[in-house]
This record gives structure tokens, C-alpha cells and sequence, in this order.
């Protein structure tokens, strides 16, 4: 796993001198007036990009200097896959240090406010799953697709790039194939990052790209700076792995048997059962009309203790996307990747 994107600002107050004016010198200047008298309504500066690959770290100076982009491209080899040093180890506060660093010397004005000074607005949390083929890869996003309702809500669609609830302040989530993003990014003319083999390409098309975005709302609730590579592990698996499921089911009689030992008492196995049929036979929205708020969240629950995830449900079935991740092995390294 590694974190792939970080947002964080700090008060332009809290800046030297030196520092603010070079800020304010950054980028280009974005204003609204009035085409008859002239007046300026408001005036703001537009991102300026530090180019380390074809996602550079950004930096824009308002009220306060932001910095923004992928720590995993200004360390190590620039690997944007698996990322190295902090951004490998899930160290958010030095990752935070290594692009208030990159910032400063580019800005080439004196040292930045400390990294404890800035709050963080957003953070990506990215794991790779090495699935059999590239082929499978497109099955499980066809299957995630269609994962929905409740925690979940598909709300763009790019290629073969699905995303869930893309609106949210507290968190969203993300799921594409990574082989053909990494070609499609070293196509471009403007492209400066680090060169992946054509081996290393062909090995990335077995991977199926999984990003967790934790967002404004998450931050204002949790403080960034206590946040250990533990917790944003736990984050991230238990979107996704809420969404995949945690147990393998041969048949049906194995799914109700897991349904009825997941019940605290053999009506509610009954009930919980009653709406995983319902749901095969008539959809989740349908389904959902016929159960009280209390009722629903409960068979829910049940459902989920079973072993069946968000995606199973959502189907009304077994998805075959189970198997594939049961098998799949988390990879963290090439070198992983390459002997896998």
C-alpha cells in the first residue's frame, strides 16, 4: 500500500516575509468582474505546477499556501505504483515534511512553517491486488460497478474507472485498472516520470488498482497528526473489504448455514434470509420498500456476518469477484509483482 495523493494548507500569516511574497508571486491570477464598470468582484490565484511526472506537486497562495499532489513522485525513483519511503510506509506527517521540503526549495525563501502547522484536507490510501489476468481485472471492475446502496453510491464513470460516492466530504473510493494507466500516462508528450519497463507494464496489467479518499469532513473529525499507518490501513480495508466480502461460499446450503449461525436467534436468521431471497427475486430497491429502517439494517448486518459483501448483496448473488480476490495477492513491491 502506499499514499498516493496529499492535500494540506498552512495560514499565510504563519509564513516568514520572504516566504509569503514568493507565494504571492506564484501562478497565474483568476478574477471575476463586472465587463461595464470594471470593478474586480474577487480575484484568486490558480494552482501552479512544480513538474515531477505528469502529476506534479501544486502549490497555490490564498488566505493560506496549499501544496498538493502525489508524495510517491518526489521520493525515491518517482515510482507512482508502490511508492517508497514514506509514502510506502503510509507515513503521513513525512510525507507532509517531504513535500513542505519540495515546496521550499523550489520557492528558494526560506524555510516553511513546520509540518505540524499545516492541516490536512485530503489523503489517498491506495492498495494494488494482483489478480490473475488482465482479463479478470476487467471482470472485477464490471462487477464493482454495480456495487451499491448503502455506504456506496456509483457516481462517475470514465472507461473502465468506476467511482463511488466522487461528491463526498468524509470519504470516497475509486477502482481502475493499472496497466493501462500506466501507458496511457507515459504516452503523453509531456510525460517526465519515471520510465516503467515494457516487463514491468505487462506485469501492471494484472493489477486492480483500489484508492480510498479521506476527505475534508474525515479530517475535521480526526486529527492528521496522530494518524498511524495502522489506522489508514484499517480505513481503507474496511471500505473495501466490507464491499468484497470476507468468506468463500461453495453452494447455497453453505451461504443459508452462514446465515443462520450469523443470526442471534433463529427469526432473525429466518428474516435475514427471507430478504437475500427477496433480493434475488425482486432487486435491492425493491427489497428495501419492504422492510422497515430497523429491519433492513439489521438483516444487513447479518448478511454481512455471513460473509457476503456490499457487492454480493447489491447483485443479489455470489459474485464472482470473490474468488478472484480470495485468490488475489496483495502486492507492495516489483519486486512482488515480478515473481508473483
Amino acid at each position: 500500500m502506499l499514499l498516493d495523493w496529499v492535500t494540506c494548507r498552512v495560514p499565510l500569516d504563519l509564513c516568514s516575509d520572504e516566504v509569503r511574497t514568493a507565494a504571492q508571486l506564484l501562478g497565474d491570477r483568476i478574477a471575476r468582474y463586472n465587463p461595464v464598470t470594471g470593478e474586480i468582484r474577487y480575484e484568486t490565484q490558480a494552482w501552479d505546477s512544480i513538474r515531477s511526472d505528469s502529476h506534479q506537486i501544486s502549490v497555490r497562495c490564498s488566505t493560506d499556501l496549499w501544496i498538493q499532489g502525489s508524495p510517491a513522485r518526489i521520493m525515491g525513483d518517482g515510482c507512482a505504483v508502490f511508492g517508497s519511503g514514506a509514502s510506502h510506509a503510509l507515513d503521513l506527517m513525512g510525507c507532509v515534511k517531504r513535500m513542505i521540503a519540495f515546496v521550499t526549495d523550489y520557492l528558494g525563501a526560506g524555510n516553511l512553517p513546520p509540518a505540524d502547522q499545516f492541516k490536512v484536507t485530503r489523503v489517498d490510501v491506495t492498495g494494488n491486488l494482483r489478480l490473475g489476468s488482465h482479463a479478470e481485472v476487467i471482470q472485477g471492475l464490471s462487477i464493482l460497478r454495480n456495487c451499491e446502496g448503502g455506504r456506496y453510491r456509483v457516481s462517475q464513470q470514465k472507461g473502465d474507472t468506476v467511482y463511488w460516492s466522487h461528491g463526498s466530504k468524509l470519504r470516497s473510493g475509486k477502482a481502475y485498472a493499472k496497466g493501462p494507466h500506466l501507458q496511457h500516462m507515459m504516452k503523453k508528450p509531456e510525460y517526465t516520470g519515471r520510465q516503467y519497463s515494457p516487463e514491468e507494464i505487462q506485469k501492471a496489467m494484472h493489477l486492480l488498482r483500489l484508492e480510498l479518499s479521506l476527505k475534508r469532513e474525515f479530517f475535521s473529525r480526526n486529527d492528521w497528526r496522530l494518524l498511524t499507518p495502522k489506522q489508514l490501513t484499517a480505513e481503507w480495508a474496511d471500505y473495501f473489504e466490507r464491499m468484497i466480502g470476507g468468506a468463500e461460499m461453495a453452494n447455497d446450503a453453505d451461504l443459508k448455514t452462514n446465515i443462520f449461525n450469523a443470526a442471534p436467534t433463529e427469526g432473525q436468521g429466518k428474516s435475514a434470509y427471507g430478504l437475500w431471497a427477496m433480493i434475488q427475486a425482486q432487486g435491492w430497491e425493491k427489497a428495501r420498500e419492504c422492510y422497515t429502517r430497523p429491519t433492513w439494517y439489521r438483516n444487513l448486518k447479518i448478511l454481512r456476518s455471513a460473509g457476503l459483501g456490499d457487492a454480493d448483496i447489491s447483485a443479489g448473488k455470489v459474485v464472482a469477484l470473490r474468488q478472484r480476490i480470495i485468490e488475489a495477492q496483495a502486492v507492495s513491491s516489483w519486486s512482488e509483482l515480478l515473481a508473483a
